[in-house]
């Protein structure tokens, strides 16, 4: 167990806290980044370094204030460079036959055919059934963000405006997502289902084995097979397919007491741990056998609880449970919050007796690893946002009335005075920053945190960190600092392949390919994994589409364009250039675009 705190703190005052540089701690405080071998038998999947990079996106954030489309999130900023795993946050489950009936007489698109307690997306907001408490959410869902809104090419991720229904089946942010993972196909998308708001059905949902094939073969069907409901046009049978490469369970919390639940919410405290894990092991069998069938390769992860107390009711530190999941993101925020009187620090990293029982990103892994779960599985959950109080003093643990939250970007803008706390042995262990004119008290994390936490992780032999939610750090720091500990720290212990194509390209000309975007002779753009060269004025032009049009291949992404490439039907080649088809190398005798190696006698390839 680590030693409790005798704090030191560091002041800094700081117009904008990006690129803060706080004084350093005592000698010894960091910790170096821990060798580990890749597990043999974990699913592949994308890593920065053997690290996981998580990233969650609410998708109504599109349309919030923040205005936080993933155009802004993963092409105007840096953020793609850093991100492995992307999680769209929320898919519903719905409620009773009762609640459907009702929602459907009232017009709620999205809900025919669809069975109690099965995963759906509807265009109805809470309330459909004619109930506006919180908790009622038994046909609530978000089609318009997800597939039927149409985004015009200043918003679209690849600068092309969605078509009318007719046209296009699928729009809204699905397709944006489609359209990233032509950028990024090494990207993981997983679909993050429940959250705070939509976690009241699955009790009942996973209470027989009958309900839980249900359930997963629903959630399956529509979102890693695609076949979405029709509603307003846009929709259909595979409309989605090959966009989600897993399912984020994020169930909050089965068995636990109703201080920890949302308003309405169904619970079985006696049945529930077992019916959890029991669902987990049904889904992670259906997914295996789809991949048995196609050859994909399906992830599922778990969003996982730090209260021990809820951490217990549903058995989420079981090893067995970790024998499904390819990995869970820990919360590792809202550890204390502006529900309380009094300030305190929402996402520590040590555990303090005298304050908010212990609680700390130390005791929450302990309570995971000293169970038995390996370490390489879990993320540390890093928050974009902070909690706040007014009339309070410049230290943590005072009196203070309780304000809500503030984004990343909103503190980050507000010239706070920003304080490092650390232990007695010198060691980092949370960040908070105060308003003297307001008197108003922060904690959150900023990118100093986020990198001192990284380090900390990796020294834990954990496997990665996630972010929630990535609307609130709109430029990317917060991930950033994290991704760039992970590069510098020895190689991580997931296995999996470098987040390399057409990220960090060694082609620094190559710049995510645009509708919008007019491009010159030499000019060179990616996209579906290649990078493209421009042969002449292009604009609106699809790389990859014409053999005969204005883009010829450079290269594969990740590759030295240097090597000798495999043969491009765009591409021109002169006399002497060489290439590769079907295994032999062949070389040009002159000018040539189009023409098969070795097709006839007459082909200009020897």
């Amino acid at each position: 167990m680590t030693p409790r705190m005798s704090t030191l703190v560091t002041t800094v005052a700081a117009a904008v806290l990006v690129g803060l540089v706080a004084v350093a701690p005592a000698s010894g405080a960091t910790l170096p980044g821990r060798a580990a071998a890749s597990t043999d038998d974990a699913t592949a999947t994308t890593t920065v370094n053997g690290y996981r990079n998580v990233g969650y996106y609410g998708g109504w954030q599109a349309t919030g204030a923040a205005h936080a489309t993933l155009k802004r999130l993963f092409v105007d900023t840096g953020a793609a460079q850093n991100i492995t795993h992307l999680n769209y946050a929320f898919g519903n489950i719905a409620g009773s036959q009762d609640a459907l009936d009702a929602a459907r007489k009232k017009g709620v698109q999205g809900l025919d055919g669809v069975k109690p307690y099965t995963c759906f997306i509807s265009d109805a907001a809470a309330g459909a059934t004619g109930q506006t408490d919180a908790g009622q959410t038994d046909a609530a869902g978000d089609a318009s963000s997800d597939f039927v809104r149409a985004y015009s090419a200043a918003d679209a991720v690849l600068g092309v405006a969605d078509q009318s229904a007719t046209k296009q089946p699928l729009a809204g942010n699905f397709n944006q997502l489609r359209e990233l993972k032509r950028l990024y196909p090494d990207l993981k998308i997983t679909i993050s289902l429940g959250g705070w708001s939509w976690s009241k059905s699955f009790s009942k949902a996973v209470a027989t084995a009958e309900g839980r094939a249900a359930l997963a073969s629903s959630c399956i069907d529509l979102y890693i097979k695609g076949n979405l409901p029709v509603i307003d046009g846009r929709g259909g049978k595979g409309a989605a397919a090959g966009i989600f490469d897993g399912i984020d369970l994020d169930w909050e919390w089965p068995g636990a007491p109703d201080w920890a639940q949302e308003t309405g919410n169904t619970v079985d405290p006696a049945g529930d741990r077992a019916n959890f894990l029991a669902f987990v092991k049904e889904l992670r069998t259906q997914l295996d056998a789809l991949s048995a069938q196609n050859g994909d390769d399906y992830q599922l992860s778990a969003f996982l609880p730090a209260s021990p107390t809820v951490i217990e009711a549903g058995g989420w530190n079981a090893p067995e449970l970790f024998r499904y999941l390819d990995y869970g993101n820990l919360q590792g925020y809202d550890l204390w919050g502006s529900w309380s009187t009094e300030t305190g620090h929402q996402a520590n990293i040590v555990g303090d007796p005298n304050n908010n029982g212990d609680l700390g990103l130390d005791t929450i892994v302990a309570s995971y690893r000293d169970a038995g779960v390996d370490p390489a599985q879990l993320n540390i959950g890093v928050p974009a946002y902070g909690q706040g109080w007014k009339d309070a003093a410049n230290k943590p643990w005072t009196a203070g009335t309780g304000i809500g939250q503030q984004t990343w970007d909103q503190l980050k803008a507000r010239h706070l005075q920003v304080s490092q706390e650390y232990t007695a042995d010198g060691r980092f262990n949370a960040t908070w920053g105060y308003d003297a004119k307001t008197r108003e008290f922060w904690s959150f994390d900023d990118p100093f945190a986020v990198s001192q936490k990284t380090k900390w992780a990796i020294g834990q032999g954990l496997g990665g960190m996630d972010y929630w939610e990535l609307s609130g750090d709109i430029a990317g720091n917060l991930s950033a600092a994290g991704a760039t500990v992970m590069r510098s720290a020895d190689h991580g212990p997931v296995a999996g392949n470098p987040a390399l194509l057409c990220r960090n390209t060694p082609h620094s000309a190559a710049k995510a390919w645009n509708g919008q975007t007019t491009y010159r002779k030499g000019d060179l753009a990616y996209l579906d994994g290649k990078v493209y060269e421009a042969l002449w004025f292009a604009k609106g032009d699809l790389p990859g589409a014409d053999t005969k049009g204005p883009w010829q291949t450079f290269t594969a992404c990740g590759i030295d364009p240097s090597t000798v490439q495999q043969w491009a039907a765009d591409r021109v080649y002169d006399h002497g250039d060489k290439v590769v088809y079907k295994g032999r190398t062949y070389t040009a005798q002159w000018w040539t675009r189009g023409d098969v190696p070795g097709a006839d006698r007459n082909t200009p390839w020897r």
